[in-house]
């Protein structure tokens, strides 16, 4: 991954001047989600990755529900 990070310079799609600013503004802010992620490409990423992982868990729904403690 660090190779295919070192190819990028010029090429990627966010704009590393903005990405800047809006780090900034996420510090000085302090409002910022947890998880902020920044450009469209990024974006997509995170959202196709919180889809799997909701996938994931819902496949397994059945079985997580069935190891509550009984209360009788």
């Amino acid at each position: 991954m660090t190779e295919a990070h070192l190819a990028m310079p010029g090429t990627q799609l966010g704009d590393p001047v903005t990405a800047a600013a809006a780090v900034i503004e996420v510090a000085v802010g302090g409002t910022a989600p947890l998880h902020q992620v920044l450009g469209s490409d990024s974006y997509d990423l995170a959202r196709a990755r919180v889809a799997t992982l909701l996938a994931d868990i819902e496949a397994g729904r059945e079985l997580a529900l069935t190891t509550d403690v009984d209360d009788a």
